[in-house]
């Protein structure tokens, strides 16, 4: 194999990625064309399937923020990145309150496993009446106070002011898709929501396609840690 240009791998990384990081500078000088390959890799979602510089920001910050990713340095970038695209404060804090919306999903699914186990309260029976509902309508159905309690959080979630229906539905099938917090039943709901309110499909593979390469933070921590032993 041909050797790299390092200069060029950068450049692209930079083109690709728009930030570059110490961590990128160790991966360059050791494994330049993983480097190469992953910029190509992460950089294309990021520009395909026509959602706006803005858009895809917003989406980072979201799986960045995540209590299943919790990436400080990313979601500092990425904040600082969406605002110079044009979002507002009121988009990010929408990001911000959709992130803590996260946890329902798992934990509907979780009390659903319980009811089989357990068996439905007799409320619960007569309201599913024999019918197959979506996970939604089985935690009502299996805990209404707390389900009507998620309701109410999640509607003092809409500022009305910031993301629209079609935004925050991708930023919810952003975070159920990822891999650090995978509820696929979650996801096919918010899918669903996303298809009735007539977002575009490419908009979807975009954003799951962004969330795999959150990956790449484990690569960076271990090339720092490898890069500390060594200096020590």
């Amino acid at each position: 194999m041909a050797e790299l240009d390092t200069a060029v791998v950068e450049a692209l990384y930079r083109q690709e990625r728009g930030y570059w990081r110490p961590w990128n500078a160790q991966l360059l000088a050791r494994r330049p064309a993983f480097l190469q390959a992953y910029a190509h890799y992460a950089g294309y979602p990021a520009r395909s399937g026509g959602l706006s510089e803005r858009m895809v920001e917003l989406v980072y910050v979201a799986l960045d923020a995540s209590a299943s990713h919790l990436f400080a340095s990313g979601l500092k970038l990425h904040m600082q990145k969406a605002l110079a695209c044009g979002a507002s404060d009121d988009d990010l804090l929408d990001v911000l309150t959709l992130v803590c919306l996260q946890g329902a999903g798992a934990t509907a699914a979780a009390l659903d496993e319980v009811a089989q186990v357990y068996g439905l309260p007799p409320e619960a029976d007569s309201t599913l009446d024999g019918q197959q509902p979506d996970l939604w309508a089985r935690l009502q159905a299996i805990d209404p106070a707390y389900f009507g309690h998620l309701q109410a959080l999640a509607s003092t979630a809409e500022s009305g002011k910031g993301l629209s229906a079609g935004e925050r539905c991708l930023v919810t099938i952003a975070l159920h898709a990822c891999f650090t917090a995978s509820q696929p039943e979650a996801l096919r709901a918010a899918l669903q929501q996303a298809h009735g309110l007539g977002v575009a499909r490419e908009a979807v593979l975009q954003v799951i396609q962004m969330g795999a390469h959150l990956a790449v933070h484990g690569t960076a921590l271990g090339i720092t840690v490898l890069a500390e032993l060594e200096a020590a």
